[in-house]
């Protein structure tokens, strides 16, 4: 059937227009797929819809036993030569025959060791500073209290590295931190801000230590470069690691391209994020012993993925 030269315009204009939003339509789809897993997109950008993990095992079976091998050196609780503490239990009666037993009866002694956290976790040190009046010109001289107890009542230093030690290492909120000290150890009255003021004062008290490690790195003969979003009160921030075998040098609160500057000669593997192709040419001697190694593997992703992941910079 024919149309008129002016409908046949109008069909394939609308055919056009059909293939235009089909394409779009596919488009939008693929990018609705998209998340830290399938592209380069960061895992913080996923939000309540991160889908669930499927690892792929690149173990293969051994033909050996579970459990321990032999010959392996396995670790159990075994008992102390010196307990804290003894506690003696005698028999009154024979189980044989129903005799009575006398303190002299005993020929030996069965030792079970039972460990666990004393009844009372948290005890109170007092610290009395003598005053003194000197007999000549009748003045007080007081003795002097120890480094660092200043007030009429504080927290010792077990306690604030407990504390610290939970909500640094442990990732344990200010406020659940100081309820698990109340509620473990006795200690009353703790509240999150004085978490908070421990762990900023230890952070300045290693502010020297932090800036070796970081010498130490950026003076390493190869480090691996990495970022990763975090959010504080709903804005994303970014932190920075660098790596070297013995030391990992962390940044927060920068920018995601913000890459270490104070890098100096060596080797820097990453994972090819843009920023980092900003630094000199690819050491094409490293990255090929690299690939070689990939090749030889069964890696996955497949081997193609991996080669193209891999970035290793000469700096």
């Amino acid at each position: 059937m024919r149309f008129a030269p002016e409908v046949e315009e109008l069909i394939a204009s609308l055919k056009r227009e059909i293939e235009a939003l089909r394409a779009e339509n596919a488009e939008l789809r693929r990018r609705l797929g998209l998340d830290s897993s399938n592209s380069s997109k960061p895992p913080s950008s996923d939000g309540l819809k991160k889908s669930p993990r499927i690892l792929g095992s690149l173990r293969t079976r051994s033909g050996k036993p579970s459990g321990g091998q032999k010959g392996h050196r396995g670790d159990t609780l075994r008992q102390v030569a010196e307990p804290d503490r003894i506690v003696e239990h005698a028999a009154t009666v024979c189980r044989h025959c129903c005799a009575r037993l006398g303190a002299g009866s005993a020929v030996g002694a069965e030792k079970r060791q039972v460990f666990d956290l004393p009844e009372r976790m948290i005890e109170v040190t007092e610290h009395r500073a003598a005053i003194h009046c000197c007999r000549r010109c009748r003045g007080e001289t007081r003795a002097a209290f120890p480094e660092g107890v200043v007030s009429p009542t504080q927290y010792g230093e077990r306690i604030r590295a407990a504390a610290i030690y939970l909500n640094v290492q442990q990732l344990i909120p200010e406020d659940r931190a100081a309820q698990a000290l109340s509620d473990l150890f006795g200690a009353p009255l703790i509240c999150p801000a004085s978490v908070v003021a421990w762990v900023a004062k230890r952070a300045r008290e290693l502010g020297q230590v932090y800036e070796a490690i970081g010498q130490r790195v950026a003076e390493a003969g190869v480090r691996h470069l990495d970022e990763t979003g975090y959010r504080i009160a709903g804005k994303l921030h970014w932190l920075h690691t660098t790596s070297s075998q013995a030391f990992t040098f962390y940044r927060a609160g920068e920018r995601r391209g913000d890459i270490p500057a104070d890098l100096q000669g060596g080797v820097v593997v990453h994972d090819h994020f843009l920023p980092y192709r900003g630094m000199d040419a690819v050491d094409k001697a490293v990255q090929r012993s690299l690939l070689n190694v990939i090749d030889r593997t069964d890696l996955r992703p497949p081997k193609a993925a991996a080669r193209r992941s891999c970035g290793i910079v000469s700096v």
